[in-house]
């Protein structure tokens, strides 16, 4: 996949007390000059927690012998994950300041139903010989494959046997001595028997890194780097308390139970300030970030702005179909409908809203800057301290106040936020399916779907439900199977003018175009009833409309209505309506 970037790369390492640091120059503890450190674009590192480290070890020991892991992975040291560009979980694996190799989540692997987590090793020379997954070459073969060659089946001695093609594995000369690793393109007993060809693709070569004696913990790397932490923390103050004297409004804090809103919380705390929480439950929220949220508001005695949504996700995708990355209804229903409300309904002024948002997370993040408006939230001016915080920062951060943080973090969860989000890697849906018992809920939906559109396993197996274009690399593993990676559309029965005039909802909506008074109604066009008449049947009390409208001409009731003495017809509340623009899994 092509390089991301969204911002200056930040993680450099000191490597006398062998911690990392979020910029550039001198370690906090010791002085010494920090190096820097090559990892893969955007660079939005973070901690490796236990089961990260677990997960690593588990992976390594499974393709190359048990404790093998021991002698890769450090024990004792403060180990930091880079998520790469990849189709789905990518991390490479930074120890004593240097990418030992990346363990990713390989959905082909899936398909062909193995292990789908793999590590891919940067080795080096003082490594041992693994017990298994290895392939011995000939001395004559060691110089040129050193030096970048391939590995040649002709100069392939021996195998491990139980090797499968795509396996990574370890090449090794005949003394046992580490020459380089890479994905096996034979069986194991091939990789001997064949005359001709690529064996192994000589992805990395040994290198010479030697893993350092120095421990180090995290406690020691806030020390190292409270210097520069301090330093942000200033800035993000100095950027607080602008943002309130410019904009006078009351000030609350998106909360959404996540580390970057809780460290946003944190820089208002430590500013003086007393925001309110603002909690939108979308419904498919995780329980512990339930919990997270009602035990920030007492703990901090701040008040909690909380909206439950009205029609919610499990009502909602019934009608729409599972969200996908590119038809994210869930985001219009379930969050920005609901927040405009809760805005409306509370902040008669508006109010100025401090939002856990990284320009390291999206490209669209970057581009928002850290001050903004959402013309569908109005009343709601936006602003980020932490928008050019890596997430090594923030967990900096958080160490550093002793924060507490959502568990889900601690078990393998890069970001958290609505757990049946399409935005998630198919590692985490697994992972849920496995270890969260709500899941089976969700399960289901997707099972039914896939019966009524005579969907095969693999569909719901290797998450294609979250998109509706399945993207270029899944299609190249799916090569021969076209019939899962077409769209699936099936839109509403197109009704005649004269049906859809006949309910009496659809006639009041049409007084989102005109004054349905002063027109004849039976002259109109049919292309133009159609998005009325489907607002009008199909709505789901989101509020997206409700809350925009500035002439307050909307409400609710069995679906949304217009008040004809308020409308003006401006056709505002039909934009971005999600049954309106939402209709391709219906």
């Amino acid at each position: 996949m092509s390089i991301v970037r969204h911002g200056k790369i930040h993680i450099h390492w000191c490597e006398n007390c062998n911690v990392p640091l979020v910029e550039k120059g001198i370690c906090g503890s010791c002085g010494e000059e920090a190096k820097k450190v090559k990892v893969t674009p955007p660079g939005d590192v973070r901690p490796a927690f236990q089961e990260d480290i677990e997960l690593i070890k588990k992976t390594i020991d499974g393709q190359w012998g048990k404790n093998y892991s021991e002698e890769i992975l450090s024990k004792d040291k403060t180990i930091v994950l880079n998520s790469t560009p990849y189709m789905d979980k990518m991390d490479e694996v930074v120890v004593d300041g240097k990418v030992i190799g990346t363990i990713r989540y390989n959905p082909k692997k899936k398909l062909e139903k193995k292990e789908p987590y793999e590590f891919i090793l940067r080795p080096w020379k003082t490594l041992t010989k693994p017990d298994k997954g290895f392939v011995v070459i000939d001395e004559g073969a060691v110089d040129p494959i050193l030096n970048g060659g391939s590995v040649l089946n002709p100069g392939i001695i021996h195998a491990d046997e139980d090797i499968i093609r795509g396996d990574e594995v370890i090449v090794v000369s005949p003394k046992g001595e580490i020459i380089c690793s890479g994905p096996a393109n034979f069986q194991g007993k091939e990789l001997v028997e064949k005359t001709s060809g690529v064996g192994v693709k000589n992805r990395w070569r040994r290198s010479g890194y030697v893993p350092k004696e120095k421990k180090a913990t995290w406690d020691e790397a806030v020390e190292a780097n409270e210097h520069i932490i301090n330093k942000r923390v200033k800035k993000a103050l100095s950027f607080i308390d602008h943002q309130i004297e410019k904009y006078e409004r009351p000030v609350a804090v998106a909360y959404s139970g996540g580390k970057d809103s809780l460290a946003t919380l944190h820089l208002l705390l430590e500013a003086g300030k007393k925001p309110d929480l603002i909690f939108i439950d979308t419904g498919v929220e995780f329980p512990e970030t339930i919990e997270n949220v009602n035990k920030m508001a007492e703990k901090y005695d701040l008040d909690l702005m909380k909206r439950k949504t009205k029609s919610g996700y499990w009502n909602n995708v019934e009608h729409f179909g599972p969200s996908a990355k590119d038809y994210r209804w869930c985001c219009k229903t379930c969050k920005l409908g609901p927040t405009a409300l809760l805005i409306k309904e509370n902040y008669d002024h508006g109010v100025l809203s401090f939002i856990g948002q990284r320009r390291y997370e999206s490209s669209q993040r970057k581009k928002q800057g850290s001050t903004w408006s959402n013309p569908w939230v109005p009343g709601q001016r936006s602003a980020s301290p932490i928008q050019d915080w890596t997430a090594l920062h923030i967990w900096l951060y958080l160490f550093q106040k002793d924060a507490e943080w959502n568990p889900w973090y601690e078990r393998g969860f890069e970001r958290i936020g609505c757990w049946v989000c399409p935005a998630s890697d198919l590692a985490e849906h697994d992972k849920l399916k496995k270890e969260f018992s709500r899941y089976e809920r969700f399960q289901d939906i997707l099972e039914r779907y896939a019966e009524k559109n005579d969907l095969p396993d693999l569909w719901i197996q290797l998450g294609l439900w979250r998109w509706l274009r399945t993207p270029e690399e899944m299609k190249r593993i799916l090569h021969d199977r076209v019939d899962i990676v077409e769209e699936v559309t099936g839109p509403h029965e197109r009704k005649s003018l004269s049906q859809m005039l006949k309910y009496e909802r659809t006639r009041n909506l049409l007084n989102i175009l005109f004054d349905v008074k002063e027109e004849n109604i039976e002259e109109l066009n049919e292309d133009e009833v159609y998005p009325v008449h489907k607002k009008a049947l199909l709505c789901v009390e989101c509020g997206v409309c409700v809350g925009r409208c500035r002439k307050d001409a909307l409400y609710f009731h069995d679906g949304v209505k217009i008040d004809t003495d308020r409308c003006i017809h401006c056709g505002e509340c039909l934009k971005e309506c999600p049954v309106v623009r939402y209709d391709f899994r219906t």
